[in-house]
């Protein structure tokens, strides 16, 4: 008689208080696994966190522990807990040492240090991503810590080491253009879209003052920012992704609107007299005008764009508010000169 031996994972019970009703739960890690995935795939993910935990706390040797501690930090993530999803994760990293597994546990650290507003945690686990000796690392994954890398670097004022960080993954992505994953990748997107934020901050920081040779030197200075931003959030719209195109689209037309707006309130000289004054904003009105005219052009563009892209975000929502507000202000531009030409004699 031949005699065959089937290895399984133990098995217990325990009782379970569900809000003053209590329950016998099997704790059989095979089940509790199962019924986290469940959980997991109806959205449930407070249930998910608890089944998966129950695995990774109570068989830490189950073939399902280590799978099931990651899970567990992925359906805490999805609640929004990330603050207790971090040790799971870093659990996962320490025992899956230069897998796969670890490489993608660190990407969930790195974008819970994003959610928490932790930049100091997302820059570490990204250099911890990026190390030399992780062999691992593909294309795709070293492209997205670079960025990642760069945007918390920006967000601690780092902003020539996010600026290096941002233009690597995009020559990365350059010299990998074959590769199929890369072709709608949202990191290079935001890379390039970054840069524009870079730029659109420093172009945004600057505003006309006087005496006017100080106020030459900020318009100079204002205008190479403003080239810069555009460029970058033209390049973005290029890229078509649907989460930075019509964001980039929405920068775009505000450039044109910050820059009509801050010229207006740019400092005059405080011996101008009342008619002076108003024939001053008369002539600056006459001469800024192209400005609102292509920003509405560029936020008419962009909602045509974010219909075609499907997009439902604020951001749409944002062009169309900022859509309203250019064209009244061009309406009384061009009622107050109509008003003017019929006040001249004739």
């Amino acid at each position: 008689m031949q005699q065959t031996t089937v290895e399984m994972d133990p098995m217990t019970f325990q009782v379970v208080d569900q809000g003053g009703r209590i329950t016998v739960e099997e704790m059989d890690p095979a089940v509790l696994f199962r019924d986290g995935n469940r959980a997991f795939e109806a959205g449930d993910w407070a249930t998910a966190a608890r089944k998966y935990g129950l695995v990774h706390a109570q068989f830490p040797e189950s073939r399902f522990a280590i799978v099931s501690a990651y899970n567990a930090a992925l359906a805490l993530e999805h609640d929004g807990k990330c603050e207790a999803a971090l040790p799971l994760y870093r659990h996962v990293v320490a025992k899956t040492s230069g897998s796969k597994d670890a490489q993608d546990a660190l990407f969930r650290v790195a974008a819970c240090g994003e959610t928490l507003g932790r930049w100091e945690l997302t820059l570490e686990t990204c250099d911890e991503i990026l190390r030399p000796h992780n062999p691992t690392i593909g294309i795709v994954d070293r492209i997205g810590a670079r960025v990642h890398r760069g945007f918390a670097r920006q967000k601690l004022g780092q902003l020539a080491l996010a600026e290096r960080d941002f233009k690597e993954a995009l020559a990365e992505f350059q010299r990998h253009l074959d590769v199929p994953a890369l072709g709608k990748s949202p990191e290079v997107s935001l890379a390039q879209f970054q840069i524009g934020e870079l730029y659109r901050d420093l172009f945004a920081s600057i505003r006309f003052k006087l005496p006017t040779d100080r106020m030459a030197r900020d318009l100079q200075d204002k205008s190479n920012f403003f080239l810069m931003a555009q460029s970058a959030y033209l390049k973005t719209l290029r890229l078509q992704h649907a989460n930075y195109a019509v964001v980039a689209g929405y920068r775009l037309g505000a450039l044109y609107e910050v820059m009509y707006d801050d010229m207006m309130a740019a400092e005059i000289p405080p011996e101008l007299t009342r008619d002076e004054v108003e024939e001053y904003y008369e002539e600056l009105r006459s001469k800024i005008r192209p400005l609102l005219v292509r920003a509405i052009d560029i936020y008419e563009r962009n909602l045509r764009m974010g219909q075609r892209l499907g997009t439902t975000s604020d951001w749409v929502e944002r062009t169309e508010t900022n859509l309203a507000r250019l064209k009244e202000v061009l309406r009384q531009d061009s009622t107050r000169e109509a008003e003017a030409q019929l006040r001249q004699p004739n």
